[in-house]
């Protein structure tokens, strides 16, 4: 190896319990126009029949390694950062195990970076899919509200300005299998954050694009899979979802100071979040102060503006549950705590 790297690009397939999408998944990558390619697949102790199917396809084409974890490592990021340890390539592009890819994304993507040595990251447009391959549209609409027209085309922009525009309301790169990444980056922005459940690529993206530029490919080149996720469900129930979203936030401040009509956006988005929980999902207390108290730390007049909304949502008749907490006292039981204890610190 002291040689250099043996192919230009490290494929890594991070999977947990895809088999039936596996043959789908290595089989676009193994039949890319783009050949100069080593593919690193990461078995995270699949219960399913995922080893067998790794196993067939690495008899079958000798540019697969294989790793089996012996024990679930219960992360997505670890298995990234794994990756990233064992790539050898010139660029890295994280090839989810359920999503697949027309024949030529490495190849349009490999040209951005290769002409452009300040493009740190080149990604693309993605078609969403349902678990049986139906387009499902879900990103359609993704980026028409941050801006109608800068998505419609290619583009090269400033990684940074993307991050104070648009990223403190938004993950603009919404699937990691759309990516490649510059190797080197990873020398200089470390791991991806670990203790991240679900949002550590929003932060990953943003650390990795801070200093460089931003390719940006029109064309659909990428097929992101959509499931019915129960993970996210029990996490935005638990506040687990929320508690990551204000943190990100907070990580975004650090770029510069965010587009004001996004994050005000943000805020609000995130108090509604807040009240949901609250009312419906009785995040716990602590958890419920941990929350606002990251959300104040973006937002000045951060009291007024929760107290005002509030007594807002109080008479709302949209939240059928409501008046139930009101009569027992279980919500003034779950606000008092919160909202002293956030004076407190003001």
């Amino acid at each position: 190896m002291a040689g250099g790297p043996v192919h230009r690009v490290s494929v890594i397939i991070p999977n947990y319990n895809h088999a039936r999408y596996l043959p789908q998944r290595i089989g676009s990558v193994l039949q890319q126009t783009f050949t100069d390619i080593e593919v690193i697949i990461l078995d995270d102790c699949s219960p399913d029949e995922s080893r067998s199917v790794i196993q067939h396809y690495a008899a079958l084409d000798e540019r697969i390694r294989v790793v089996y974890n012996e024990k679930n490592s219960g992360s997505t990021f670890k298995q990234w950062n794994k990756g990233f340890a064992l790539a050898q390539g010139e660029y890295i592009w994280v090839a989810e195990s359920d999503d697949y890819a027309e024949r030529d994304l490495l190849e349009k993507l490999v040209q951005q970076l290769d002409k452009d040595p300040e493009v740190g990251l080149a990604y693309c447009d993605s078609t969403t899919v349902d678990e049986d391959n139906n387009t499902i549209n879900v990103l359609d609409d993704f980026y028409l509200d941050l801006d109608a027209e800068l998505w419609t085309n290619d583009f090269v922009r400033d990684g940074r300005s993307l991050i104070i525009n648009f990223m403190s309301y938004r993950n603009i790169i919404p699937n990691a299998s759309a990516v490649v990444i510059r190797k080197n980056m990873l020398d200089k922005v470390g791991k991806a954050d670990e203790s991240y459940k679900l949002n550590g690529d929003w932060v990953f993206w943003a650390s990795i694009i801070a200093d460089v530029k931003v390719a940006f490919v029109a064309e659909k080149l990428n097929y992101f899979r959509f499931h019915l996720n129960n993970v996210r469900s029990k996490t935005l129930a638990n506040g687990l979802a929320l508690s990551e979203l204000t943190r990100v936030v907070r990580v975004m401040q650090q770029y510069g100071k965010p587009n004001q009509i996004f994050i005000d956006k943000m805020i609000d988005k995130m108090t509604d979040m807040w009240f949901d929980g609250i009312v419906k999902n009785a995040i716990p207390v602590k958890t419920s102060l941990k929350i606002l108290l990251n959300i104040r730390s973006v937002k000045n007049g951060f009291n007024a503006h929760l107290l005002k909304y509030i007594k807002k949502h109080m008479l709302d008749h949209n939240y059928n549950g409501l008046k139930h907490f009101l009569v027992t006292g279980t919500f003034y039981k779950k606000i008092q705590p919160v909202y002293r204890s956030i004076k407190k610190k003001s």
